[in-house]
């Protein structure tokens, strides 16, 4: 999955270097943080007893031990383990707490050059570990509060200068630790790493030593950063990583790139992920610490009512479960449903604020991007054709039906007209959402979706032609044929499904492109600047 250039690389070619002849580094912060993810109880005591990470991994690796730990996690144990470089450090205070209201673990490192590294575990796939990562923007969480209560016990044990680090989360609760224990004790903390983390929520009442935060923080984030850019310190610039992934996968660490024994860096972040930091955080802004806490606890809510604990058990019980969600989504607080509401509305003024996404995103442009990706489909892979098809309808009854739930919640009709308007909605949904996750009920009903799909839009069509919402005979023509093509290939998808073998198909899908991209060229020539009139 990764090129050989990642934390795990850096292991097998830089491991056998001790840190007398290299010292520690960025690199060094990172696998102590992504370190901290495995669970090592009954083997890192949770005290100052220590145990060197070798041994450790002998335990762990054991025959007669249980191994539920990702396999990259494994991966970087054994490589750690075999490393010059790690191999002989010291590990102790390993605390890994999940209960209802929170998710908590970390472990302090002592290597052999004397650095003292506690490490702060980032979310897990928990549904509270989740929970919680919401929760940093209204409170302090329990997490944080068992952070500083750790910090706390390890440094007054002792005398030595500390590092703290962490990734997504664990960055979080490095940096709130630090600046939450008692000033003298805070003295010794010379360098606090953040791996792609939140940070402090000022308005939650946190008083931020800036000065001193400027001195010890190191803040690192892939070049596609959402998670990283939260409440971040805007006087701390961040180191920009390259990742090998794309878009919010870069969040993945193992996907940082790295060269010899430094970070492959970036000079400027994604475009891209700034308008997403733009919309997340104008959205928040603009929520109170009211509206965020009744967000969070009836989303969570409404999470566990489908009986899952863990993120990717959201699935386990099926449609019935997936009902659940939404159900108790519908019934949430007038609160939640506003603050929905308030993030479509941001949605829709990021949108309207970037001129070229208006120009490349209309309801015409993206008709056309649409036909264009299916003409390719049908192109390149036939037999997948009508289901693509399906698909796309049912996606478009999913976006349909939570349009119309958001805007029926926050209209004026009486409740029981209310409810049953948004029982129809959700109804459509959970059909729309069915079609998507069930492979054999797909290919089933794709044709008569698709058949439907192709009437409905003729329909749609042919109302523009009758109440004269066309401007000039030229698009009105255009409109028509539109019209008739799709009525009439609506009507043997219904009746005749068999007429759509992998011959026709092809041609379908070289109209589609055309067709298509005469649409994007056409509706990006209209929304060109118009000419003065004394310049024509």
């Amino acid at each position: 999955m990764y090129p050989d250039n990642n934390i795990l690389t850096y292991l097998k070619w830089r491991g056998d270097v001790d840190f007398s002849t290299s010292p520690f580094n960025d690199i060094d912060a990172l696998v102590l943080s992504i370190f901290s993810y495995l669970e090592l109880p009954g083997i890192v005591k949770s005290n100052g007893t220590t145990i060197s990470l070798e041994k450790a991994a002998k335990l762990y690796f054991a025959d007669d031990h249980p191994r539920y730990d990702n396999l990259q996690y494994q991966e970087l144990f054994k490589l750690m383990a075999h490393a010059d470089r790690f191999k002989n450090a010291k590990l102790s205070y390993f605390i890994s707490t999940l209960t209802e209201h929170t998710q908590f673990s970390a472990i302090k490192i002592e290597l052999t050059d004397g650095t003292n590294f506690i490490a702060f575990r980032g979310t897990d796939d928990s549904l509270i570990g989740w929970k919680e990562d919401f929760e940093i923007s209204f409170k302090i969480t329990v997490a944080q509060q068992q952070a500083v209560k750790l910090l706390e016990t390890i440094l007054k044990a002792d005398d030595q200068d500390y590092y703290l680090g962490g990734h997504s989360k664990g960055g979080n609760l490095a940096e709130y630790a630090a600046i939450n224990i008692e000033p003298k004790l805070r003295k010794r903390i010379k360098r606090i790493y953040t791996f792609d983390s939140p940070g402090i929520a000022e308005e939650i009442g946190a008083q931020l030593p800036n000065k001193y935060l400027q001195n010890t923080l190191r803040r690192f984030v892939p070049d596609f950063s959402v998670i990283g850019r939260l409440f971040e310190s805007k006087n701390i610039p961040a180191t920009i990583v390259g990742s090998t992934r794309k878009g919010l996968s870069q969040h993945d660490a193992f996907s940082w790139q790295i060269i010899g024994s430094n970070f492959d860096t970036r000079r400027h972040r994604n475009a891209q992920s700034q308008v997403y930091n733009q919309l997340i955080n104008q959205w928040i802004g603009n929520a109170t610490l009211e509206e965020r806490e009744s967000l969070t606890n009836d989303l969570f809510s409404a999470l566990s009512s489908s009986g899952a604990t863990k993120i990717n058990e959201l699935d386990k019980n099926g449609f019935g479960g997936f009902g659940a969600i939404l159900f108790s989504l519908a019934d949430s607080s007038r609160r939640t449903r506003f603050v929905f509401g308030s993030l479509f509305s941001s949605i829709w003024q990021t949108i309207k604020s970037q001129q070229l996404t208006k120009a490349l995103f209309s309801t015409d442009t993206i008709v056309g991007w649409v036909l264009v990706v299916l003409g390719i489909i049908s192109l390149t892979l036939p037999q997948y054709a009508v289901r693509a098809f399906g698909a796309l309808v049912a996606f478009t009854g999913i976006g349909f039906s939570v349009h119309q739930i958001l805007t029926t919640a926050k209209s004026s009709l009486k409740d029981r007209q209310k409810n049953f308007f948004i029982i129809s909605y959700l109804v459509v949904f959970a059909l729309s959402t069915a079609l998507i996750s069930n492979n054999r009920l797909l290919i089933f009903l794709a044709h008569y979706f698709l058949g439907l799909f192709l009437i409905i839009y003729s329909y749609i069509r042919i109302r523009q032609l009758v109440f004269r919402k066309l401007p000039g005979i030229f698009q009105i023509t255009i409109v028509a044929i539109e019209a008739l093509i799709a009525f009439a290939l609506g009507i043997i998808v219904v009746v005749n499904p068999s007429a759509f073998n992998r011959r026709a198909i092809i041609i379908i899908g070289i109209l589609l492109i055309a067709y298509g991209f005469f649409k994007l060229v056409g509706e990006l020539f209209g929304q060109r600047s118009k000419m003065p009139k004394n310049h024509r």
